[in-house]
């Protein structure tokens, strides 16, 4: 966790992987019942519609007690090699 650049509380970032997407979810879900008041949802690669994926299950989890801050899309140099990555940042609503 550190300290979110969005307003208030804690920042916790969750970057997509191989895992199933279900435990991704319920990180986020139980991240946002605890203490962080903002989720960083992060895919790279071939999981960036993992992590659109991610958030469309997110919403649809808890509905309207969170709102997107931001959606960051770019490209960052991995082994001498581009790699496209988008980040969506989501804040709970008190």
């Amino acid at each position: 966790m550190r300290l979110s650049l969005y307003g208030r509380g804690n920042v916790k970032t969750i970057v997509l992987g191989r895992k199933p997407l279900r435990d991704y979810l319920i990180e986020a879900v139980v991240s946002l019942n605890r203490d962080a008041d903002v989720v960083e949802i992060v895919g790279r690669g071939r999981n960036i519609h993992r992590a659109v994926n991610l958030y469309n299950a997110l919403v649809s989890r808890v509905g309207e007690r969170i709102v997107i801050k931001n959606v960051e899309i770019g490209s960052i140099l991995v082994k001498n090699r581009r790699v496209s990555y988008i980040k969506i940042v989501v804040q709970r609503i008190s």
